[in-house]
């Protein structure tokens, strides 16, 4: 295993994702972002959707019936403190990075062009949504 801990493993629902991508959780490497919100309240929460680069090799039947081509993730950060977020340019293509240190996860967005454009420290991670679509191609 390596030196940091999966962090599918910690996620409160990591069934959600570990039920697609049974084998190995999916690359987080050169993502497309799509959102990044912000929610006061209580607790601050931040919610991050993209695109993962890869397909699962192992596609649930009804996304094979719907010639899904895309997978989209939706996760919420939960209790979180030092976000520190910079607009990025150009088409937010990126590598997300999430290490879960045994107490809190390290989440960080960059690009290649700008850096780290995102970062945040969040007690939990909730997966709110694993979908699949059919993405145009050009």
């Amino acid at each position: 295993m390596s030196t940091y801990s999966r962090w599918v493993e910690h996620v409160l629902n990591p069934k959600t994702i570990t039920s697609i991508y049974s084998k190995e959780p999916p690359s987080l490497a050169q993502v497309k972002l799509y959102e990044v919100s912000i929610v006061c309240g209580g607790d601050l929460q931040c919610k991050l959707r993209f695109d993962l680069k890869d397909f699962p090799a192992n596609a649930p039947v009804k996304w094979i019936q719907r010639q899904c081509n895309a997978v989209q993730m939706s996760l919420n950060l939960m209790q979180t403190e030092l976000i520190q977020c910079a607009i990025p340019s150009g088409n937010s293509i990126g590598d997300l990075s999430i290490m879960h240190d045994g107490a809190r996860f390290q989440v960080t967005f960059s690009t290649q062009s700008q850096g780290i454009v995102f970062q945040a420290i969040a007690t939990w991670i909730h997966v709110d949504n694993l979908a699949g679509y059919q993405k145009e191609l050009r």
